[in-house]
């Protein structure tokens, strides 16, 4: 195994310990997962390869994943959600060696490699050697499931930074439980998954909703101490903490998008009141995950902020003459620190370059700092917004749209709503119900207008 390629060798410092809880009650141990892993990996081909994981939090995901990264693989997190043609297309532009996947009817051009309870592993017939750069550990989608094929490449240092950086901060500790509550081709999901196999915690598996009983039997079984969420998630942990907070729990963390401040206000007071701790925190796929959080000591009195940057990272302020150092002026928000990616990928050939961004993001994010150096998020600079926790690229969804003859214009709305300007009426049905089926997104979040063609561009103002 190479310097590069040893994200999880501490695995064997933790072997007596359960690693993996399954929502059927089963349980492996670290020595369990690190046997299982060799057995897994034996007949794989040696050189560098990129893999294609498509999968949901149970054991068969983990184990492939643990495998295809100590091989020294490539893998991208694909959402197990995808549609069959979104999946071609990708499969297609990028030439995957290995599919790991349950069954798909669209995988032709692969053969059945491996078999692992009901997840297959596929080879791709063609034995063409793909050039990637070896430092490449992951690839993650910059826009959830809408499909596009800009991908995130992210390095082992990348991965490593920040996974360090957020077990420091948050102190997770081996004798911690955490649970699953997002996918894990989320990278917020997967963070926390890479953040609890390195320090040797307990991570219970599950893709039951925090709407589910089965959800919170789990928590309560195995005392979860800790779980992250999204936005629309804490709308409903509001309500069942009012009831009550289960006693194991230690602290939750909070991303994946802006929460309406009165939201956050009561969670701050039902956690204080139960002497446990909410964390907000900030990040995009381009960092690996994480930027900054707030402490849980400055949540009240910084309702609002992100807060600082994590360990190891540095925020400034961008705007037209350069730097701003003034407070409460707006510019763009930029991030610099290891755990910035190696750049983006559209085409197989991407796969192969360096480091494009020497450890520097623009966010697309305008905020401001105040006095004493927390920041706040104001507005968006690029046309993307935040749709139940998953980044969506507006234009993307625009150009699915004119492939079909609809003209469109999309702009962000309310909280997890984006309103649809449309040239005419009779585009209103087909174009949401085909938007809806390609990128899984609930038609509901669609807020369909009539607009004259003349006025159908983006920097249009439009009153609602």
């Amino acid at each position: 195994m190479s310097s590069e390629n040893n994200f999880f060798k501490r695995l064997s410092f933790f072997k007596k310990k359960i690693a993996l809880i399954s929502e059927f009650n089963k349980k492996i141990s670290y020595a369990t997962l690190i046997k299982k892993t060799k057995e897994f990996s034996c007949n794989l081909r040696e050189e560098k390869s990129l893999v294609f994981l498509i999968g949901k939090n149970n054991f068969e995901t983990i184990i492939a994943y643990v495998s295809f990264i100590n091989k020294g693989y490539a893998v991208f997190f694909v959402d197990f959600r995808i549609s069959e043609i979104f999946l071609k297309k990708l499969v297609n532009r990028y030439k995957p060696a290995y599919i790991f996947c349950e069954n798909r009817d669209s995988l032709k051009s692969y053969n059945l490699f491996l078999k692992q309870n009901h997840y297959s592993l596929f080879d791709r017939k063609d034995k063409t050697k793909i050039n990637l750069n070896k430092k490449l550990m992951l690839l993650m989608p910059t826009s959830g499931s809408t499909g596009s094929s800009k991908l995130v490449r992210l390095s082992y240092e990348n991965v490593e930074s920040n996974t360090r950086s957020i077990i420091k901060y948050l102190k997770i500790k081996k004798k911690d439980v955490t649970i699953t509550t997002l996918p894990i081709s989320y990278v917020y999901g997967l963070s926390i998954i890479n953040t609890h196999l390195k320090s040797g915690a307990t991570i219970v598996l599950t893709n039951k909703s925090v709407i589910e009983n089965l959800f919170w039997d789990l928590f309560k079984k195995y005392k979860i101490t800790s779980f992250g969420g999204v936005p629309f998630q804490y709308n409903i942990i509001e309500k069942i903490f009012k009831r009550g907070v289960p006693k194991s729990l230690k602290y939750s963390t909070q991303a994946g998008g802006k929460m309406n401040e009165m939201l956050i206000k009561n969670l701050i007071k039902i956690y204080s009141d139960s002497k446990k701790k909410f964390i907000q925190m900030y990040g995009a796929a381009e960092a690996t995950s994480r930027m900054s959080y707030l402490k849980w000591e400055d949540a009240a009195k910084k309702i609002g902020s992100i807060g600082k940057s994590i360990p190891g990272g540095k925020f400034f302020l961008k705007g037209k003459n350069g730097k701003i150092k003034k407070s409460f002026v707006n510019g763009e928000l930029i991030f610099k620190g290891k755990n910035v990616s190696l750049g983006y990928a559209t085409k197989m050939s991407d796969l192969s370059l360096s480091n494009k961004n020497n450890n520097i993001l623009e966010t697309g994010d305008l905020a401001f700092k105040d006095k004493e150096g927390f920041y706040y998020i104001v507005g968006r600079k690029n046309r993307f917004t935040k749709i139940y926790g998953s980044r969506v690229s507006l234009s993307d969804l625009e150009n699915i749209l004119s492939k079909i003859g609809i003209d469109v214009v999309m702009k962000a709305y309310k909280e997890n709503q984006i309103l649809s300007l449309f040239k005419n009426k009779k585009d209103i049905k087909r174009g949401i119900k085909y938007l809806s089926k390609l990128t899984l997104i609930n038609p509901k979040v669609f807020i369909s207008k009539i607009i004259s063609k003349k006025n159908l561009t983006h920097n249009l103002k439009y009153k609602i």
